[in-house]
């Protein structure tokens, strides 16, 4: 097992009533799309995705959704956690016209990801999609970059009215794009694949991970045995075209295999 480092958190930020940014002083070197795989000493282990990374320090933004999130909300600045980590493979830095669609709370991990394009020189235009106005994330941060941002929600309640898929087939028709990045819902990437024709892509995908080091096979993906935690979780558009598990079933912590 990796070196475990414990960390206090030095700064919380609440995004929504079930979002939270948890900051941490530490130089982690991670990369855009790598996760870290964090415990809070009371049981189990959770990766989270890097939602920013400097020289300094790094964060995670997360959505409480079971027992172990919800503690982690109960978490205070100065309490402390345990992590291990940076994990994964990263985005591909293109130095071109870029096209990012995100959905919901996996969003954050592009506002680290255009900071890192744009030192590159890309030309970045965004779409942060969510399901409403109260839901939606990170628009703040986004403006403050040098990049085109289309903010939108399902109901219209903020930005344009759509889902981000919506919006990225209209965009896509009256603009040309070098490559497109997607991190959101696996039904949202799924839809996003079949309107965006020959643009090369990769996708950030998500995935039930125990060991984050390729031992357990939790996170595998049929037919080719693809261990998220270690090939992904940033897979390339010829490996995405080639999982039958895309967008029809995911495993839990046993393995057995649920629908979408």
């Amino acid at each position: 097992m990796d070196k475990r480092y414990t960390l206090k958190i030095d700064k919380i930020i609440e995004e929504t009533s079930d979002i939270k940014t948890f900051t941490f002083k530490y130089t982690l070197g991670a990369n855009p799309g790598q996760f870290i795989m964090l415990t809070d000493f009371e049981g189990g282990e959770k990766p989270f995705s890097i939602s920013d990374c400097t020289k300094e320090e790094f964060s995670i933004t997360v959505k409480r959704i079971g027992e172990f999130t919800t503690r982690l909300f109960q978490k205070c600045v100065g309490d402390y956690v345990s992590i291990r980590g940076a994990y994964g493979s990263s985005f591909f830095i293109s130095k071109n016209k870029v096209l990012l669609v995100g959905g919901g709370y996996a969003v954050p991990t592009f506002y680290f990801f255009a900071k890192v394009l744009l030192e590159a020189g890309a030309n970045v235009t965004l779409i942060n999609g969510a399901r409403t106005k109260a839901e939606h994330v990170f628009a703040d941060r986004f403006e403050s970059l040098d990049i085109k941002v289309i903010n939108t929600t399902d109901d219209g309640s903020f930005g344009e009215n759509g889902t981000a898929v919506d919006i990225a087939q209209k965009i896509m028709s009256q603009d040309n794009f070098n490559f497109l990045y997607a991190s959101g819902p696996e039904m949202m990437m799924k839809a996003l694949q079949d309107v965006i024709g020959d643009t090369n892509y990769e996708f950030l995908f998500e995935r039930y991970m125990k060991c984050a080091i390729g031992i357990c096979g939790n996170c595998t993906m049929d037919p080719l045995g693809l261990r998220l935690c270690v090939e992904g979780p940033v897979l390339p558009k010829e490996k995405v075209e080639q999982l039958t598990e895309f967008g029809k079933y995911h495993r839990d912590a046993s393995g057995k295999r649920h629908e979408l």
